[in-house]
């Protein structure tokens, strides 16, 4: 399946809509991961976490093609200046149908099962997701376990910030998800 057939594919099985890039991106990490097809899709740190230009580009490709809608929801000015705002995707009706034949094969059902194991896992807002990304991306990174002050220490390598409280609810997805397991406490 190439990664625009993946993209088609991660929406649909979210309902038809994602909101967010940042959440469209980490969801597509998680369901590679899940669905076994990760390193296809180029994952690399990035300012929010694992990014993929494959899964943009291929975002920015569907879209082109009539197959992906963007909708630029705006939520006013930040104090620094900044306009805030999210971007959302849906399928068209033309991206729905062509979804549909994609659902006949076996990579869909890996997919679709990938996006039920993350709802069931909690369905983490975009925030959570990043945070359980970054530590599951520095934890297969180092291969090895470690604590919670390790894996702050390490994020700040990529100038990524991470808060205790945070971290441990994104562990806890990521145990949902069985992609970790905590250590024991050694006595």
């Amino acid at each position: 399946m190439n990664a625009t057939d993946f993209i088609l594919s991660l929406v649909d099985a979210f309902d038809g809509h994602v909101e967010g890039r940042t959440l469209l991106q980490k969801r597509a990490y998680f369901v590679s991961l899940l669905a076994g097809i990760d390193s296809d899709l180029g994952f690399g740190a990035h300012y929010y976490g694992p990014y993929s230009t494959i899964v943009d580009n291929s975002v920015s490709r569907l879209k082109s093609l009539g197959f992906l809608n963007e909708e630029n929801i705006g939520f006013g000015v930040a104090s620094s200046g900044f306009e805030i705002k999210r971007y959302d995707y849906r399928l068209t009706d033309d991206g729905v149908r062509v979804t549909a034949a994609l659902k006949q094969s076996p990579e869909y059902r890996g997919i679709a099962d990938a996006c039920h194991a993350i709802l069931t896992a909690g369905n983490p807002n975009y925030l959570t997701l990043s945070i359980a990304a970054k530590a599951y991306f520095i934890l297969k990174k180092r291969r090895q376990g470690m604590s919670a002050d390790d894996i702050v220490r390490e994020a700040q390598k990529f100038n990524w910030n991470i808060d205790k409280t945070s971290l441990d609810n994104a562990v806890q997805f990521l145990e949902r998800l069985n992609l970790v397991q905590r250590g024991k406490p050694e006595n």
